[in-house]
């Protein structure tokens, strides 16, 4: 009987773990988590921007049809009374108001006093591109802002397009990012929310700077280099361009603004332009 007794309880020792063999397990799998999480994090973010590349692609698709059926010319990018802007006039062609939303962007709140006729937060901008055409101040991108007492031309046709797969059609700036530096919100129909321009003193409102790789990589958004892009896939943002193709592409490079004054044009993806 004692024997027998004896028998069973080492048969029960031997199926316990010691506690250097739990130690052990747990370090295990502390250090399997420690290198999985990582992945795992990347692996989501990687689907956000999938989901987020695939967004502008639709937009993008919107928007040439848009063009296709207004005499090749593509809409004004913000309207004179800062109302029904680009997003308006393409989402018909989407048939849904979330694909303007990219799943970076965490912030889809608006002031409540712009409920009703600004529009609704949106994650990406068109390419207004502004600047001094030897006359006068003009649209040097695609989509620009509809006040001719400034600005002429205030749009572009696709013949006026020089190289439509280098030129931007549109680029992400996320309403959680204008929020930030205090704008209005980054709204479809609102300006300068839903437009990219240049360097203005609108910052109150939202802001419209583009890329300029010469300015301080120390500067805060949107006064670094990547200006009023937002960067949130791993350090690059998705952009569309006017032959309808989408990619990602670290903001700054649109705009390396590098070598000679020549060489800088000819490097700048936000200027129609370009021949």
């Amino acid at each position: 009987m004692f024997r027998r007794d004896l028998l069973v309880r080492s048969r029960r020792l031997t199926r316990a773990f010691t506690l250097i063999e739990l130690l052990v397990v747990i370090a295990i799998i502390a250090i399997l988590a420690a290198i999985l999480f990582p992945v795992f994090a990347q692996a989501r973010e990687k689907a956000r921007q999938a989901s987020c590349l695939s967004n502008e692609k639709q937009i993008s698709i919107a928007i040439l049809q848009y063009v296709q059926d207004y005499d090749e010319t593509f809409p004004i990018g913000v309207k004179d009374d800062w109302n029904d802007s680009w997003p308006s006039a393409v989402q018909p062609y989407i048939k849904s108001i979330a694909a303007f939303h990219c799943p970076d962007d965490g912030d889809d709140t608006q002031p409540d006093w712009t409920v009703g006729w600004a529009g609704v937060p949106i994650s990406y901008a068109c390419n207004g591109y502004t600047g001094w055409t030897g006359t006068s101040n003009g649209t040097l991108g695609v989509m620009g802002m509809a006040q001719s007492s400034w600005i002429d031309p205030t749009t572009k046709s696709m013949a006026d397009v020089g190289k439509p797969s280098e030129t931007i059609l549109i680029g992400e700036k996320h309403n959680v990012d204008v929020n930030k530096v205090g704008g209005w919100g980054q709204l479809s129909s609102f300006a300068p929310g839903c437009i990219f321009m240049m360097d203005l003193d609108w910052e109150t409102l939202a802001t419209v700077r583009i890329p300029d790789g010469s300015r301080p990589i120390t500067g805060v958004y949107p006064m670094g280099p990547d200006g009023s892009v937002s960067a949130h896939h791993n350090g690059m943002a998705n952009f569309s361009f006017c032959d309808g193709h989408v990619k990602a592409m670290k903001p700054v490079n649109t705009n390396p603004q590098k070598g000679t004054q020549a060489e800088k044009d000819a490097a700048n993806m936000w200027d129609a332009r370009r021949r």
